[in-house]
C-alpha cells in the first residue's frame, strides 16, 4: 500500500475510533467528527515529530507544497499542476480545498502569493487560541459544531467588453 492509502485507513479508523468513543450528551449519540483535506498537509508540516507545528515548520511546510505543486518549476501553478497536487497531497476529490479558493483572481494560475495566502489563512482557521501554533486538537471539528470559515472576501471579477 502507497502513503495515501495508509493516509486514508488511518484517517478511516481514527474517525471510526471518534465515532465510537462514547457519549455526547445526555442522549447518547455517538461523537461525529470532520477530517478535512488541508490538515493532512498541515500535519505533514511538523518535521521535529512534538505533535504541533509551530511558524517556522509552517514556513518550511509552505514552501516544500509550492515547490511539489509546481512542476514545471515556472513560479505559478496551471490547472493541471493543482490538480495533480491536491490529488497527491490532499487526497484530491470533495475533501476541498478547491482550485479557486487559490485562484482568487480566477485567472487560471495560483501564484506562490496567492498558494501562501490561502494556507496561512487555513493556519489562522485552525489556530484556536492564535498563538501561531498548530496542536493535533485543535483540527478536530465535531460534526455540527464546526467554526464558520474566515470570512476571505473573493475579488469581484468583472465583465468588460
Amino acid at each position: 500500500m502507497g502513503p495515501k492509502t495508509w493516509m486514508l485507513l488511518a484517517a478511516g479508523a481514527a474517525l471510526t475510533a471518534a465515532c465510537g468513543s462514547g457519549p455526547s450528551s445526555a442522549n447518547r449519540d455517538p461523537i461525529r467528527a470532520l477530517l478535512s483535506g488541508d490538515v493532512m498537509m498541515l500535519v505533514s508540516f511538523d518535521t521535529n515529530g512534538d505533535l504541533s507545528i509551530t511558524a517556522d515548520e509552517i514556513d518550511a511546510g509552505i514552501g516544500r507544497e509550492f515547490a511539489r505543486a509546481d512542476a514545471n518549476g515556472d513560479g505559478s501553478l496551471t490547472p493541471i499542476e493543482f490538480q495533480s497536487w491536491t490529488n497527491a497531497v490532499l487526497g484530491g476529490g470533495p475533501m476541498g480545498p478547491y482550485r479557486l479558493d487559490f485562484d482568487r483572481n480566477v485567472d487560471n494560475s495560483i501564484t506562490r502569493e496567492e498558494f501562501e495566502s490561502e494556507i496561512r489563512a487555513r493556519v489562522r482557521d485552525y489556530d484556536e487560541n492564535g498563538d501561531g501554533v498548530l496542536t493535533r486538537g485543535e483540527f478536530t471539528r465535531l460534526v455540527g459544531a464546526a467554526r464558520p470559515p474566515v470570512d476571505r472576501q473573493r475579488p469581484r471579477v468583472l465583465n468588460t467588453p
